[in-house]
């Protein structure tokens, strides 16, 4: 089996991972914040820890970072609890229906909502950012690598210009994080940033969280439970208290803060190093495949690549690597519909292949000669 999918969750994870989940659910953690009997304060503690961890890792300050579910319900805190129908939200069509579909929703409320357009290679740069802007725009939405094709956004610039015009910037780090260190910013806006713990940080499904920096007030999407104030009507309103209605995962917190000190051991340039070799590796091997499309920057981009052969279908090409060659990738939309629509895409789809750490450089020969003996059906 040759697993390339990592771009929807990543399939082997560290042992330090299973073994902190293990220990969570085995051993006397109570319920965070509920109770001052030794399991609930013990788990407290313990999630006290973990923030602190991937606080330390993205560069925040512990009280800056929230728990959530995932990457979707951190963008729908981010977008429904932040903006308002006087808003003005630039974003490109390069965006997955997690950041997409919340801008909809807001925009029916009416924000209004404008596209970065994408070139004939399915990407933007940093000019196009600069010249959809509108005077009243007041906050830029991106996701920060396409979980397409990998390509990455100009983060340094749209940061600097969201810092100069005090733009609230909503980024989505759902295929970045994990994948190489966060870029250098001369100057850090105002910004919600979400992330996902299952894909490229390695940690357990159901991890991930909210990044507050600056002074950006939020209205809770989910009310409930707090630990605090129970005589209030209202949810707190504090961060990241605002962000975490209800009991926490508490096994899967645990699990993304094993999973985030073992990429800090093993040292984020050199993942990047691992992933961007397999990827180049794969696009020099590919190039001169007959009948095959590559989308996308072909360097510089993340561990992730779309293509398709002639006009196959995207889920035949797919159905054909996994039952002839054991070499699963995901086909289809990949739900980021505009950019398909851009490519002409809409039906065919494409295929994705999609690396992690854990890959080597045998499966990507494999997947290589797995795709040339495919071409070859299509002449």
């Amino acid at each position: 089996m040759i697993y390339l999918d990592q771009s929807a969750t990543s399939l082997k994870k560290p042992a330090e991972v299973a073994r902190a989940v293990y220990q969570a659910l085995t051993g006397t953690l109570g319920n965070p914040a509920r109770g001052a009997h030794q399991a609930a304060l013990e788990a407290l503690k313990a999630v006290g820890r973990a923030r602190r961890s991937l606080a330390d890792f993205f560069g925040v300050g512990p009280m800056d970072l929230a728990f959530t579910p995932n990457a979707t319900y951190a963008l729908n805190i981010a977008i429904k609890g932040a903006l308002s129908k006087k808003d003005r939200v630039l974003t490109t069509r390069l965006e997955h229906n997690s950041m997409l579909r919340p801008l909809y929703e807001m925009q029916a409320q009416g924000m209004a909502l404008d596209f970065v357009p994408l070139n004939k290679q399915g990407f933007y740069h940093w000019a196009d950012v600069r010249s959809a802007l509108r005077p009243d725009t007041t906050a830029i939405a991106v996701n920060a690598m396409s979980n397409v094709t990998g390509d990455i956004a100009p983060l340094p610039e749209i940061a600097e210009l969201c810092f100069k015009r005090d733009l609230l910037l909503i980024l989505d780090l759902s295929q970045y994080a994990g994948t190489r260190p966060l870029p250098v910013m001369k100057n850090h806006p105002r910004a919600l940033i979400a992330f996902t713990g299952h894909k490229s940080l390695y940690g357990p499904q159901g991890s991930g969280g909210l990044i507050r920096r600056g002074p950006v007030t939020l209205r809770p999407l989910i009310t409930g439970g707090s630990g605090v104030l129970s005589f209030s009507h209202t949810h707190p309103d504090s961060f990241p208290e605002v962000c975490e209605a209800g009991t926490l995962n508490v096994p899967a917190i645990l699990g993304l803060e094993a999973a985030v000190k073992w990429l800090t051991r093993q040292g984020l340039m050199h993942v990047q190093e691992q992933v961007d070799a397999l990827r180049l590796q794969l696009m020099e091997g590919i190039q001169s495949i007959p009948h095959l499309k590559v989308y996308g920057a072909q360097r510089d981009a993340g561990p992730v690549a779309a293509f398709n052969i002639a006009g196959m279908d995207s889920g035949a090409v797919s159905q054909l690597l996994d039952e002839q060659y054991g070499i699963m990738t995901r086909p289809g939309a990949h739900c980021a519909p505009l950019w398909h629509e851009a490519m002409g895409t809409r039906e065919q789809g494409a295929v994705r292949f999609s690396f992690s750490c854990f890959n080597t450089q045998e499966e990507i020969d494999m997947a290589i000669a797995a795709l040339r003996a495919i071409a070859k059906t299509a002449d």
